[in-house]
């Protein structure tokens, strides 16, 4: 067992890591009837001797994982997740090229024409990363940062269920709700949420940040926050890694600080 620890330590210390959640800070785009994220400045140095913030924020703010009791009642809730589930093989759909407007979508035969050009085929049991390029085209916090979250590409009916018929376990994308399409606000479809993926056990990871700098074909590693009964993890209070080695990627799970 020492040999295995020692072996693992020596490769993550080779590795180069990619913060994959965007950075938790006030006036973050956020779903259109969700919560402020607010952050206030509950103990300081000068009135209380040590420093420490508060913090009120829906489940899905930031980076964030759905569980199935979100769109199910009765469904799977975050706590009851493996710790291990989103532990596994991955492959990066990158689409940010075609740079699709709101409401545009993403087709089976766009899904499997990539898979031709680039050698890479997500299968079952692994995870489906979808970057649209629009978390780097729009995401921003003043005053105009909920054209981000009201307006998104997404993908069509059959994108959906070709994901689903290869047995993934999760599928992940940079906008703000995944397949489903928006246009000021109004959804095109939420197919994966509502029938295709969550009633399947099939986890939606969202507002992932900086997927073009991952490999097509890569390790995946998320532990989400076991928030009692809840309905997803706001996975972006951590910090997601992905870590380069030798032509592998892999990544892990950490602490993610945040800017006040």
């Amino acid at each position: 067992m020492e040999d295995v620890i020692s072996e693992i330590d020596r490769a993550f210390r080779s590795l180069r890591a990619v913060d994959l959640a965007p950075r938790l800070e006030r006036g973050i785009p956020r779903w259109p009837s969700h919560p402020h994220l607010i952050i206030d400045e509950t103990m300081n140095h000068a009135h209380d001797g040590y420093f420490c913030q508060g913090i009120v924020m829906a489940e899905h703010t930031g980076a964030h994982v759905d569980a199935p009791a979100h769109n199910h009642p009765g469904g799977q809730t975050v706590d009851e997740i493996d710790v291990d589930t989103l532990f596994a093989p991955a492959v990066l759909y990158e689409f940010s090229e075609l740079e699709l407007e709101a409401g545009q979508l993403i087709t089976a035969e766009m899904v499997e024409s990539y898979e031709r050009e680039r050698g890479v085929k997500v299968g079952s049991g692994e995870i489906a990363l979808v970057n649209f390029g629009w978390m780097k085209r729009h995401w921003r916090c003043d005053c105009h940062a909920q054209w981000y979250a009201t307006n998104a590409p997404g993908m069509a009916e059959d994108a959906v269920i070709l994901f689903k018929e290869r047995g993934i376990r999760a599928i992940g994308s940079d906008t703000v709700a995944c397949e489903m399409a928006l246009v000021d606000g109004k959804a095109v479809h939420s197919l994966g949420h509502d029938k295709h993926w969550l009633p399947n056990g099939i986890l939606i990871m969202e507002m992932l940040a900086r997927l073009e700098q991952v490999s097509p074909r890569n390790f995946f590693a998320a532990a989400p926050l076991p928030f009692l009964q809840g309905s997803g993890s706001a996975a972006a209070s951590s910090r997601i890694l992905y870590l380069a080695h030798r032509g592998a990627w892999m990544m892990v799970f950490g602490m993610r600080s945040i800017r006040c």
